[in-house]
């Protein structure tokens, strides 16, 4: 959902374009970047920061500064009771601020145990990370017995700062042209029509329309300004110290 104020237009041809559009978890677009089957994917910061050849188109991210409401940790206790966590196996870079949050905030060494997001993910665990669609259906209603850490709150309440999850990475000697200005322009539209996509969303997952459109408009932002590479450098270092990323100053941004 949070993907779509971004390339709706671009899937709907509202915007002229000649992109190829591959609709796939963030994971897999990742795979495909570096394998150099895609040209441009939307990945996760993580896997971003992994790739060195790669450059960020300027301006754009999922981002949320405080709540995110859709990347949440499920917890029976208290965190510092955490022993076996499962995390949600299609995200790597939620996992990875997980352990930020844990290892280093909370001075924690719990076990993590990937996992498929079904009905057996919270068995034989004391916790559970649960992203996207499923983190924000969560949140509004938490099963009974559990508490939910918002994980993108705990993060800005740290450090200050704005957390970033996604950025349009490009491959190296990907020349855009005018596929730049597309994407700006697919950014500006869907924007525009958040109420529209959030009644869209709400149709496909069932989650009520308002608690969609305050998703898309309160708790997940777009920009990739000052504080949001600011954000990403932070998150490099902390990245870093887990052996996860090599630390950064500055992402490199793509211009043409």
């Amino acid at each position: 959902m949070n993907a779509k104020p971004l390339t709706f237009a671009l899937e709907n041809g509202l915007v002229e374009h000649s992109f190829d559009i591959k609709l796939m978890p963030p994971s897999d677009l990742s795979t495909m970047l570096s394998s150099k089957e895609i040209d441009v994917g939307l990945i996760p910061v993580a896997e971003f920061l992994r790739r060195k050849s790669c450059s960020a188109v300027p301006g754009i991210s999922i981002s949320s500064y405080g709540k995110v409401d859709s990347v949440v940790l499920l917890t029976k206790g208290s965190l510092q009771d955490i022993k076996r966590v499962a995390v949600d196996r299609r995200s790597q870079s939620s996992t990875a601020l997980l352990r930020i949050i844990l290892e280093t905030f909370h001075n924690l060494s719990p076990v993590y145990l990937p996992k498929t997001a079904d009905g057996d993910f919270l068995k034989g665990v004391d916790a559970g990370m649960i992203i996207g669609d499923n983190g924000l259906e969560i949140t509004c209603s938490p099963p009974a017995g559990y508490d939910v850490h918002d994980l993108g709150q705990i993060w800005t309440e740290e450090t200050g700062l704005p957390f970033v999850y996604a950025v349009f990475a490009v491959n190296e000697g990907v020349e855009l042209g005018r596929n730049l200005d597309a994407l700006h322009k697919s950014k500006e539209h869907g924007l525009c029509i958040i109420d529209k996509i959030a009644r869209i969303e709400s149709a496909r997952t069932g989650i009520s329309e308002g608690i969609c459109y305050k998703y898309l408009t309160e708790r997940i932002k777009y920009d990739l300004g000052e504080k949001e590479i600011e954000a990403i450098a932070r998150y490099s270092e902390y990245l870093s110290r887990l052996g996860e990323a090599e630390k950064i100053s500055r992402i490199k941004l793509y211009s043409q």
